[in-house]
């Protein structure tokens, strides 16, 4: 602050009238020529500064420190943000406000992350970070869509909709609900006619996802239509997949199963190897079952056609409603 030397007192009266003074001249401030009060040196300081305004700082204010201050507006600071409380540093919105307070951080262009606490809660939700003993990491929120959804826990009674679990491990029993579809049957939506075709082709649907390691039982049951003229012949192909192992059994009847009944066993484990291959009657059932342990994963599918080509009235057909699964075990 200036000081202004034009004044007569001396001794206590004259630094007595000397502040009056000052002080009065900071009420005209603006009458100054720059607007400015110049203490003249960093080292000397106001004791106390009470405004009943607004008070607005050009430059950086440092090394200070704001006691219960209340802050209205926007408070823009460049650098951190501390907390400096030796004991317990706290950074709280106002409680006990009509409305609830929220943490918003907001990015450089545009989107911001807010935390709102319920008011209705009554309790401290405490979010604590374990000590990282590899590095550092990065928790996504992944893009929501648009929909509205809920963190999942691993202790919290909780009911997951539409996930897909790759290569689950499940401990315990478990089971399906009332109403729930396994995702491991296949079911034929329509019939597969073979009519003339001795070239394997996929049977619709017909493919399982299979991990390295794993091992899984199948199923296969088709309801067929065929004559000894053309017959069935039934594989499956890998995709990516090798396997380690596998060991299945067919059997194959007519309607009447007059002895006429075919049973095989197999262990071969290249892809496209035939599981079940007949003309010898015309068979309405073909069912295969067995085992596979997988090297490599990828895909396991089922393939048909004839086991000789035939045409016209030999046709073969694998009838809508064949069905077969493959089930992870282990």
């Amino acid at each position: 602050m200036a000081i202004n030397d034009n004044n007569k007192h001396t001794g206590p009266q004259k630094s007595f009238e000397i502040l009056k003074e000052d002080i009065a001249n900071l009420a005209v401030l603006p009458n100054r020529p720059t607007n400015i009060v110049d203490l003249g040196s960093t080292t000397k300081k106001f004791k106390d500064g009470h405004f009943a305004g607004n008070l607005g700082v050009t430059g950086t204010l440092t090394a200070g420190t704001l006691a219960a201050a209340a802050l209205t507006g926007d408070l823009v600071v460049t650098g951190t943000v501390e907390s400096a409380d030796a004991t317990t540093p706290v950074l709280s919105t106002a409680a006990g406000k009509t409305n609830t307070g929220y943490l918003s951080l907001t990015g450089k262009t545009s989107g911001s992350f807010k935390i709102l606490p319920a008011d209705a809660t009554a309790q401290i939700v405490t979010m604590a970070i374990a000590a990282q003993t590899s590095g550092a990491s990065t928790l996504t929120i992944p893009d929501q869509a648009g929909v509205s959804s809920a963190f999942v826990f691993t202790t919290l009674a909780q009911t997951l909709t539409n996930k897909t679990l790759t290569a689950p491990v499940i401990t315990g029993a478990a089971s399906i609900a009332q109403g729930a579809i396994d995702g491991d049957w296949k079911v034929l939506a329509a019939s597969a006619t073979y009519d003339a075709s001795a070239s394997p082709i996929a049977l619709t649907g017909f493919s399982w996802t299979v991990v390295a390691g794993a091992t899984y039982i199948f199923d296969v049951d088709l309801d067929t239509t065929m004559t000894t003229s053309g017959g069935l012949d039934l594989a499956f192909a890998l995709t990516t997949a090798t396997l380690t192992s596998i060991r299945y059994s067919t059997y194959a009847a007519t309607a009447t199963d007059n002895g006429t009944a075919v049973s095989t066993t197999g262990t071969t484990t290249t892809s496209a190897t035939d599981m079940f291959s007949s003309k010898t009657a015309a068979y309405t059932t073909v069912r295969v079952r067995g085992s596979f342990v997988v090297n490599a994963g990828g895909t396991f599918a089922l393939t048909a056609c004839q086991e000789t080509s035939a045409a016209g009235g030999d046709a073969t057909l694998v009838l809508i409603g064949s069905r077969a699964r493959v089930t992870r075990v282990l």
